[in-house]
């Protein structure tokens, strides 16, 4: 079946629930057969089978894409404008390679075809008939107040910030794992609550304590020294009174 390529924003976890796209592939499936490596190693084989010349500079971007039942393929468009900008050139020749590959696997929920989103960070090693190696790679850095610190004084910040009054957990303890967005800019976004609570404010409240603020944000993640945007999944448990 061909691939069919469209554009649509996707900004917060609200969005994603509205649109009946899931936020990731369930437990065990896989976007494309072979899963991610399948997709990556055929994307890498799809390149030097169309020579497609590299990029003048170096340049790395992480994508989403939404696959439907149909195996229709849609690209989610970024909000991080200096990414696209910047990789304008990578992002082009993945989007024209991708329209050959013919693998891809809707989700299923409950033996039913679904929509769902995938993930991929493609670099111009992939010019090389190469995979990315991690040390090229550097995670994002939290700061509070003018110095580098780590994930624990993110979650540290976190929990002062989040004002539990009002919101009880009965009976057993309430986890959830809070996912976003780190872009190249280091703002963070592209919200989503990982089983997510049925109170509005309480989910509204749990991305106001994750968001910048001026003493806090985060320092981008590069890629051979090009900043890159990265995904971050934070598992948080509440536990009942």
């Amino acid at each position: 079946m061909k691939v069919k390529f469209f554009s649509t924003v996707l900004v917060l976890f609200s969005a994603i629930v509205n649109a009946q796209i899931l936020y990731d592939y369930p437990a065990g499936q896989d976007f494309y057969e072979g899963g991610k490596i399948g997709f990556l190693r055929e994307m890498i084989d799809v390149i030097h089978k169309n020579k497609s010349k590299p990029c003048d500079k170096t340049e790395a971007l992480l994508m989403r894409f939404v696959v439907y039942p149909d195996k229709s393929v849609r690209y989610v468009t970024d909000e991080d404008k200096n990414a696209v900008e910047n990789n304008k050139c990578l992002k082009d020749k993945v989007l024209e390679n991708l329209k050959t590959l013919k693998k891809f696997k809707p989700a299923e929920v409950n033996k039913v075809k679904v929509a769902a989103m995938f993930f991929a960070t493609f670099t111009d090693d992939m010019f090389t008939n190469s995979f990315s190696s991690k040390e090229d790679f550097t995670m994002p850095v939290y700061m509070h107040k003018g110095k580098e610190e780590g994930i624990e004084k993110f979650r540290e910040n976190f929990a002062n910030c989040f004002d539990t009054r009002g919101f009880r957990t009965v009976g057993n303890d309430y986890s959830f794992k809070l996912n976003f967005d780190v872009s190249t800019d280091g703002e963070v976004g592209f919200f989503y609550i990982d089983n997510m609570s049925n109170l509005a404010d309480f989910n509204t409240m749990v991305v106001k304590c994750a968001s910048n603020t001026k003493k806090s944000y985060w320092k981008a993640g590069t890629y051979k020294g090009v900043p890159v945007k990265q995904i971050f999944k934070i598992p948080i448990k509440f536990l009942a009174n």
